[in-house]
């Protein structure tokens, strides 16, 4: 076996709920952490086929329901401490304004819905503690040799885009395990890179996009002092990447438009063949890290999958619509392509 430590340190808050809902370290979101980016890892091995792979998931991290093949898991973790976060949510929520929102919006609640609460005129969390930013942690983790490769990638991929808990995809939990920085002709990254059009003919995450400008990962231009005014950027980016994309209809509308394939469903601007039960995740996702020089930064990751698409919009569509997102991100002056000339 295999055995490793590694440090993990959050770059900002994480909503990671026990079963009273109040925040603790726990190793189950671990483990799921490490299945998320080992298929993304694996996925080109097995041409991305989700049957084969599905099976040495299996294998590797357990099942019970592989007939003769059922068995524990061969990967082991364990945390040093299980403390529990701290209560309340005593930081300053920097405003953002909306176009399509009266009043001015608090970045963290903006990203932080549902874990986060609007109370008493400011963001409060719902249930009773989160951890914090800055808080660390020793992950053991321990596998067979002969995965050391497929591992040593998936430990890579997460130190680069990993976040856990409660709305990760908006870089709430981003964390750091101590991996080599990402560039862009990195071999772990150049291998889990597919064709954006490509990416959207199979219905689950597996791999980061690419485009004739390379991969579909962008990152802010300057660092932030705090994880508070990185969320602020992203937040102000996400209303901006939204916003653009418009609505000509409102309440029940008769046909799908572009912002409802971005996510769904959409505040105020609901589809009515699709009503209030239909659910599309935002693919885009969020994370912060820290730069060679030790500077937070913010960092935006597209990975592709065709959803599966309530009646009203043909799979041309969805890709015209990321194809226009994308042109949105390469065209704002704080932003920069990963690998672009500066």
């Amino acid at each position: 076996m295999k055995t490793q430590q590694l440090k993990i340190s959050l770059l900002s808050p994480a909503f990671l709920g026990d079963a009273s809902q109040s925040g603790v370290w726990r190793t189950p979101p671990i483990k799921a952490l490490l299945r998320e980016w080992w298929r993304i890892s694996a996925a080109p091995s097995f041409n991305y086929g989700h049957k084969t792979m599905r099976e040495a998931e299996g294998l590797l991290f357990g099942n019970a329901w592989l007939d003769d093949k059922f068995c524990k898991s061969q990967v082991r973790i364990a945390l040093e401490h299980w403390h529990a976060g701290k209560p309340g949510w005593e930081t300053n929520d920097p405003k953002v304004t909306h176009p399509e929102v009266k009043f001015p919006v608090g970045s963290q609640l903006y990203l932080g819905y549902g874990p986060l609460i609007f109370q008493q005129g400011s963001a409060k969390l719902k249930n009773n503690a989160a951890l914090q930013a800055g808080e660390t942690n020793n992950l053991d983790l321990a596998y067979p040799d002969a995965e050391q490769a497929v591992i040593q990638q998936t430990l890579n991929l997460i130190d680069w885009f990993g976040t856990i808990g409660g709305r990760s995809r908006n870089a709430w939990g981003s964390l750091s395990i101590g991996q080599k920085g990402l560039t862009s002709d990195h071999p772990h990254l150049s291998t889990v890179q597919r064709d954006l059009k490509a990416c959207l003919t199979l219905d689950w995450p597996h791999a980061i996009g690419k485009d004739i400008k390379g991969a579909l990962v962008w990152e802010s231009h300057k660092s932030f002092a705090d994880w508070q005014e990185a969320m602020k950027f992203l937040a102000q980016t996400k209303i901006g990447f939204r916003t653009q994309l418009g609505f000509s209809t409102g309440k029940g509308s008769p046909q799908v438009e572009a912002r409802h394939i971005v996510a769904y469903p959409v505040t105020n601007h609901d589809v009515r063949a699709w009503g209030g039960q239909a659910r599309l995740a935002n693919q885009l996702r969020f994370k912060l890290f820290r730069d060679t020089a030790g500077q937070l930064r913010a960092r935006i990751y597209h990975t592709p999958h065709n959803c599966p698409l309530p009646s009203g919009m043909s799979e041309g569509q969805e890709l015209a619509v990321w194809q226009q997102i994308h042109i949105w991100l390469d065209q704002q002056g704080n932003l920069q392509r990963l690998g672009a000339a500066q």
